[in-house]
C-alpha cells in the first residue's frame, strides 16, 4: 500500500518503520502496537501521511509526553514564521553539544559585510553556519541553498572560518547532498546524515523546542522566545518567579507549561545508567543540578 507524502510523492507504507519512530518517542511496546494496528486496519491506498499523523497522535496521547515528542518535526516548523527563532534554537542546541555558539554575528567579508546566522567555536575551529528554515511541509532544501552557503563562506573565509555548515529542518535534495560532499560543506538536516540527522541530535539529548508543548499558542510562544526560553528544558532551568515577571504569563499557565515540560522530558536515563533497549537509544535526563538562570 502506498501513502502520499506532504511533497506529493508516493511512498510505500512501512509499518515497521512507523513502530520504530513511535517507540523512539518513548511510547510503550503496547501503545506502539496499538497505534500500528489501528493504521493497518484504517489505512487505504492513497492515504496521506498527514492523516496517519493525526490518527497516531490521538492514540499516543494516552501516555503523557509521547504525542509531543512524536510531533517534533511539526514543532520545529511552528517556531516561525520567520527563520530567526530557528537560528536561536540551533545556537542553543549546539551549546548543549559543547560549542560556543552565537547568532547574528557580523563579519567583514572580502567583498561585503556579512551577517552569519550562527558562528560556532569548538576545539580551536570556527564554523560559519547557515540556517535554512522551512515552514512548508514537504519542502526540501535544494542545490541553490547549498551553493549560496558556499559562496558566503568564500567571502568570509579569510576571517578565520574553517568550514561552512548548513543546518536545515527539512530533508535535502540529492543534488544538494552531492554538492556538499564535493565542496566539504557539512549539512545537518532531517535524517541527514543518515542516523545522525537533526532529529537524532535533538531527541538523544531532550532538546525539544518550546513549540513541542501543546499548551502553547503563538502569543505565548512570542513571550517565551523574548525571554530566551527556546527549549522545553529552559522552562525548568529558569527560576519560576523570573519567568513570571519577564513573560507576564499567569502563574497557573506557567505551572501548566512546566508540568507538561516534565512529561516531555521524562523519557530519559540518568547519566551513567545503561540503555534499557539498544535498539532505541533513550536521551539523557535533564540534569537536576542545572543552575537557575
Amino acid at each position: 500500500m502506498y501513502v502520499i507524502k506532504e511533497s506529493g510523492e508516493k511512498e510505500k507504507l512501512k509499518l515497521g518503520r512507523l513502530k520504530e519512530t513511535i517507540r523512539y518517542s518513548g511510547a510503550s511496546e503496547s501503545l506502539a502496537n496499538k497505534a500500528v494496528r489501528m493504521i493497518k486496519d484504517m489505512a487505504y491506498p492513497g492515504i496521506t501521511t498527514r492523516e496517519i499523523l493525526h490518527m497516531v497522535m490521538e492514540v499516543l496521547r494516552e501516555e503523557p509526553g509521547v504525542a509531543q515528542r512524536y510531533s517534533l518535526k511539526r514543532a520545529i516548523m511552528l517556531l516561525g514564521p520567520t527563520g530567526f527563532p530557528f537560528e536561536k534554537f540551533i545556537a542553543k542546541v549546539l551549546r548543549e553539544y559543547g560549542y560556543d555558539a552565537r547568532t547574528g554575528v557580523f563579519v567583514r567579508g572580502k567583498c561585503v559585510m556579512q551577517e552569519v546566522d550562527v558562528m560556532a567555536l569548538k576545539e580551536g575551529k570556527r564554523f560559519m553556519i547557515e540556517c535554512k528554515y522551512h515552514n512548508i511541509p514537504g519542502k526540501k532544501t535544494d542545490l541553490k541553498v547549498v551553493m549560496y552557503t558556499y559562496a558566503r563562506f568564500l567571502d568570509v573565509q579569510h576571517s578565520g572560518f574553517d568550514q561552512p555548515w548548513l543546518i536545515t529542518n527539512t530533508k535535502c535534495t540529492s543534488e544538494a547532498e552531492t554538492y556538499s560532499r564535493c565542496m566539504g560543506i557539512k549539512i545537518i538536516g532531517w535524517n541527514y546524515p543518515y542516523g545522525e540527522g537533526l532529529e537524532k541530535m535533538l531527541m538523544e539529548r531532550n532538546l525539544y523546542p518550546i513549540t513541542t508543548l501543546e499548551s502553547i499558542n503563538p502569543a505565548i510562544k512570542q513571550r517565551l522566545l523574548r525571554t530566551n526560553v527556546v527549549l522545553v528544558g529552559d522552562l525548568l532551568r529558569k527560576n519560576f518567579l523570573y519567568l513570571k515577571i519577564r513573560t507576564g504569563l499567569h502563574r497557573k499557565l506557567l505551572e501548566k507549561l512546566r508540568e507538561e515540560a516534565k512529561y516531555v522530558l521524562s523519557y530519559c536515563v540518568k547519566p551513567g545508567e545503561q540503555q534499557p533497549n539498544p535498539n532505541y537509544r533513550m536521551p539523557t535526563c535533564l540534569s537536576s543540578s542545572s543552575k537557575n538562570e
